[in-house]
């Protein structure tokens, strides 16, 4: 219980402070107001034409999301070919079928972004 204790203790000291430092600063913080607020920039330069404000193309998106898709295949496949061996004495076709529908997932998501033109390079 004493481990738990500091634990709770250490949390109500950071938000305290956290919440101290927020409402200090509200008040003693300067409040001119801003030109450029609302302005879209980047990097710190202003952009000269006025479609700044525009979404992404779709193809950056996919890109993000097979990045994800292979991350993810990566941090299940390793451990799992780690381990494979001694969840294979309990039952060895379950961790087959297991891993096989885990990599039907990862396909059917890479046809999905090949179809879409995610791969394609421009």
């Amino acid at each position: 219980m004493t481990g738990y204790l500091a634990l709770l203790i250490f949390f109500v000291i950071a938000t305290v402070i956290g919440a101290a430092m927020l409402i200090i600063n509200r008040l003693i913080a300067p409040k001119i107001p801003d030109p450029m607020e609302g302005y879209t920039y980047e990097c710190g330069v202003p952009l000269y034409d006025k479609t700044s404000h525009l979404s992404l193309e779709q193809k950056y998106y996919l890109l993000g999301l097979l990045l994800v898709l292979f991350d993810l295949e990566a941090a299940f496949v390793l451990p799992w070919g780690a381990v494979f061996k001694a969840i294979a004495e309990i039952n060895p076709w379950l961790i087959f079928i297991e891993m096989f529908i885990f990599l039907f997932i990862l396909i059917l998501g890479y046809i999905y972004a090949w179809k879409k033109g995610a791969l394609r390079w421009q």
